[in-house]
């Protein structure tokens, strides 16, 4: 008879710990991370499906927090906060989004067709991953700058005295 060896857990992540957040704290990047940038609007839908999705399975018992967390997407938002707040003071054009991410959207939609969320909502979340599937393929790399992920070189203009 076979046996087999328990799975040790390495330290544990952080809340939506991908690997961007868990190298960020580190004071670095792992190389080659592939992201693109959402626009404001699109932001806006992420945020709305997310947020949607987290009060349903409140309202529905789902279970603990961190499993409505996780469930919800709603890990993701954290992690974009940041992302927009510098990419709009930097003047970018969208709010970077790593390719690996896309999942808590995913989750967050095959949980509100579960537990009933608002057609339009749901609409625009399967609109949105559909969309996602197309930046997915206009990615580049994403880099660090002050522990916030970002894309691209642009700078703010220059502010006249």
């Amino acid at each position: 008879m076979p046996r087999f060896r328990k799975r040790r857990r390495t330290a544990a992540p952080e809340p939506g710990g991908d690997a961007a957040s868990a190298a960020a704290a580190d004071g670095g990047m792992p190389g080659d991370l592939r992201a693109f940038a959402l626009s404001l609007p699109e932001y806006q839908a992420l945020f709305r499906v997310i947020e949607h999705a987290r009060s349903r399975l409140e309202a529905c018992g789902g279970g603990d927090a961190e499993t409505i967390r996780n469930a919800s997407g709603a890990e993701l938002l954290p992690l974009l906060l940041p992302r927009a707040g510098a990419a709009f003071a930097r003047g970018a054009d969208g709010v970077p989004m790593l390719v690996s991410e896309i999942r808590h959207l995913e989750a967050a939609v095959v949980n509100l067709e579960s537990y009933g969320g608002h057609e339009t909502v749901l609409c625009d979340g399967y609109a949105l991953l559909d969309r996602l599937d197309v930046l997915k393929g206009r990615t580049e790399t994403a880099r660090a700058v002050d522990g916030v992920l970002t894309l691209g070189q642009r700078t703010p203009p220059a502010t006249s005295l």
